[in-house]
């Protein structure tokens, strides 16, 4: 099929919306295949057929002229020089004949266009899969593999930091409009032109001649490959990542009212060790999610940089062992008490001034804590282990 069924539909939706006329639009084997009238989807149309074979316009004056026709006019719609379909309005073929020229222009421009697409597409599909077999290390031959690259643009020597970009409540806005049982084939495209566009402001912020490397990672979020000057000191380099970072999201929400949270993985500096700053960022990412931070870096993280390895199971069971969450309930803001405790390095005091109680109530909390669990959130030993499962529980 040279035209997509989805192509031919979004196009009668188009003319019909300006003409205000029934259009059908017919393939390279004389088959309707979009219309206003679903019930003639599939139909064999004879006048199409003429088309096809004569190349010319077709004016169709009664029901009985063709098999499968009505009264209208048929024309040719051309890509390249080629006929690739049959366009129609239905109508008295008086009043139609005049705007035919104007429906085999509109039409065959929109036909280019969703040509151009398409190739786009495909070139950006073809970039996303080198990408994609870059960051999984599935490549053999190093020399050949980053002659591919030059192709699309992609030095893979460049010294690179993963950022891992997603979108906040997205899936679930979209999932709500697609399930609709009124939505069409115009709603998935809507999808994919409003994904492209976030793409396209993403890459906009981008400076000119930069060798960073932009692709969509699932349906809700993007990979960012940034080009870091591996010679600037650490902290340099992450105040230049922050920024970028922080100016996408800006503009993100700015522009399309869209939240987002990034997870940013470790510097790496050859081809092969692309994958453990991507599988880095990940990691970031969920734990930016679960504790809605807009902006985490791996290098930041504590014990959450190998808790979501481990199985849910093994992580409720810490919890159950360790914290005894079902008991602690009964102990006054007992969690946020143990979380504000450990960021104050375990200070009485400073932790009693943040929280706004007196010394001896804090106290009597930390105590009546440690005969729950069994473990005494001032030994450190026994905070370890706290500190651990708080970690669990906030992800849970």
């Amino acid at each position: 099929m040279l035209i997509p069924k989805e192509v031919a539909q979004s196009i009668v939706h188009e003319t019909e919306s300006i003409m205000n006329r029934n259009i059908n639009f017919m393939d390279e084997e004389a088959k309707i295949i979009a219309s206003l009238n679903p019930d003639r989807i599939g139909d064999f149309h004879e006048g199409a057929a003429e088309v096809l074979r004569t190349k010319q316009k077709i004016v169709i004056s009664s029901n009985e002229t063709y098999q499968g026709a009505k009264p209208g006019i048929n024309l040719p719609v051309r890509l390249h020089e080629q006929v690739v379909g049959v366009i129609g309005i239905t109508g008295d073929p008086e009043e139609v004949n005049q705007l035919g020229s104007l429906l085999q222009r509109m039409t065959e421009i929109l036909i280019k266009e969703a040509y151009l697409e398409e190739q786009v597409e495909l070139e950006n599909q073809a970039r996303e899969t080198f990408v994609k077999e870059w960051v999984s290390n599935r490549f053999d031959d190093e020399k050949l593999f980053a002659a591919r690259g030059w192709m699309f643009g992609i030095n893979i020597y460049k010294s690179r930091v993963a950022v891992l970009l997603e979108m906040s409540g997205f899936q679930e806005y979209w999932h709500k409009r697609i399930e609709k049982s009124d939505v069409d084939v115009k709603e998935e495209l809507n999808l994919q032109r409003y994904r492209r566009a976030l793409e396209s402001l993403i890459s906009q912020h981008f400076p000119e001649k930069n060798e960073h490397v932009l692709i969509p990672n699932g349906s809700s979020s993007y990979m960012l490959l940034l080009s870091v000057d591996e010679h600037k000191e650490n902290q340099k380099q992450k105040n230049l990542i922050t920024y970028r970072i922080k100016e996408i999201q800006q503009a993100l929400e700015v522009t399309y009212k869209q939240k987002s949270v990034a997870g940013v993985g470790s510097l790496c500096g050859s081809p092969g060790e692309l994958w453990r700053s991507v599988e880095e960022a990940e990691r970031a990412l969920r734990f930016g999610v679960d504790h809605q931070r807009p902006l985490y870096y791996f290098e930041d993280l504590g014990v959450e940089a190998f808790m979501y390895d481990l199985s849910e199971s093994f992580r409720q069971d810490f919890i159950q062992r360790k914290l005894r969450p079902s008991q602690l309930k009964l102990i006054p803001d007992c969690l946020h008490t143990l979380e504000i405790f450990y960021k104050n390095n375990g200070s009485i005091k400073d932790t009693a001034e943040v929280l706004h109680i007196h010394k001896n109530t804090l106290q009597y909390r930390i105590k009546k804590i440690g005969e729950v669990t069994g473990y005494d959130p001032r030994n450190i030993n026994d905070s370890t282990l706290i500190q651990i499962a708080l970690a669990f529980y906030k992800i849970t």
